[in-house]
């Protein structure tokens, strides 16, 4: 019997979907193949039990009645008779102390992102507002995390603000699971149409204005190039802003936007491209956080135009593609237009960013950190509830 046998888990969201890419498709899962008895309460349009992690669905509310959401997440979190409770959300960090003192059971706090750096970005804070919640929560996150039972990173710049943290603790990075990867190699080949592919969620600072400049130069030249764009847009009226000025530069017709998309799905718009592109400008948060969709670029043999950060630079070496400054669209367009018009190249890079991801960023490589973490917490506290 394995030291998993018998233990149970809730794992908590008031913010995140529960298909979430890492909360369900990498964590939830692994804890499930690993003998956990899982349980994930968040977002959701209904109960149900999938890949052996039992869903809890909560409903999606407005941000500002999230904290009614607060109590119900608490009480079917006890309902769970988890012996641990993994939540993802910064909020919940009001939460955690009093599900501690209620059940005498450890939580985990898995840090997404530079909160304090996302709260600077964030546009339906009233801009004067911004930067001083944002220094208050960078002094205040801290020490609330403090006392969780263990800390879970996204990235290892995360992981450096919670130095003095001397409980349990991993960086978990958002590398690819197996299944895309073993799709991405069923889908190498030649990738006939010029398709550049932007995939996740596009925000101001994520390069929205840099993305129409530059394609609209990418066009000029090749006006058979098309754009992907496959994601979410926050704020929601974006979108609108992006397709007009895609229609002021005259490059409508070679855009194409499909909005968000389940995780499931994504391998369809990912053998569609050529290139894989990330625009993300120079901002504090984006120095930090490394883009998710380098690896799943990556994984299905896309060679990566990347803006260069401190936070891509050591993700995107020569070999797997090429790095432009962060806010220059000529830089950005002239990276695009050397792959699109060398294809043997960007093979050859997209090739050498499969192997990297098949052979060291993979999901597979951190399913022993966070299988180790939970041994860890959980060897601190009492036996499992029966």
């Amino acid at each position: 019997m394995s030291r998993s046998s018998g233990r149970k888990v809730a794992i908590l969201s008031s913010v995140h979907l529960a298909l979430d890419n890492r909360v369900f498709y990498r964590e939830a899962r692994t804890l499930a193949r690993a003998g956990y008895d899982v349980t994930l309460i968040a977002v959701h349009d209904r109960d149900e039990t999938r890949d052996g992690v039992r869903i809890r669905a909560l409903p999606r509310v407005a941000r500002s009645r999230r904290p009614l959401l607060w109590r119900a997440l608490g009480r079917m979190a006890r309902e769970t008779g988890a012996d641990l409770f993994h939540f993802h959300d910064p909020e919940l960090l009001l939460l955690s102390p009093w599900l501690r003192r209620a059940t005498g059971r450890p939580t985990i706090y898995d840090i997404h992102e530079a909160n304090a750096d996302f709260i600077a970005l964030k546009e339906y804070l009233p801009r004067p507002v911004r930067h001083p919640l944002a220094g208050l929560f960078r002094r205040l996150e801290p020490r609330l995390a403090a006392g969780e039972s263990g800390l879970i990173f996204a990235d290892d710049a995360i992981a450096a603000d919670f130095a003095g943290f001397s409980g349990p603790k991993t960086t978990l990075f958002n590398f690819p699971g197996q299944e895309l990867i073993t799709r991405g190699a069923a889908a190498t080949g030649p990738r006939p149409d010029p398709v550049v592919l932007y995939l996740g969620g596009l925000e101001r600072n994520r390069g929205a204005a840099l993305l129409s400049d530059a394609f609209a130069r990418v066009v000029a030249e090749m006006p058979a190039a098309r754009l992907l764009l496959v994601g979410h847009f926050a704020p929601p009226e974006l979108e609108a802003e992006v397709r007009a000025d895609a229609e002021r530069r005259g490059i409508a017709h070679a855009v194409e936007i499909t909005g968000r998309v389940p995780f499931a799905a994504i391998g369809d718009y990912l053998a569609r491209a050529r290139v894989g592109w990330v625009t993300w400008g120079d901002a504090a948060k984006n120095r930090k956080n490394i883009p998710t969709k380098l690896f799943e670029y990556m994984a299905y043999g896309l060679p990566v135009v990347s803006s260069d950060l401190p936070s891509t630079r050591p993700f995107v070496p020569p070999e797997v593609g090429l790095l432009a400054a962060a806010g220059d669209p000529a830089a950005h367009a002239a990276a695009l237009l050397r792959l699109l018009g060398d294809p043997a190249t960007a093979e050859r890079m997209g090739a050498a960013g499969q192997r990297r991801v098949t052979a060291e960023w993979n999901w597979k490589a951190m399913e022993p950190r966070l299988l180790a973490l939970y041994e860890s917490v959980l060897g601190k506290s009492s036996t499992p509830r029966r």
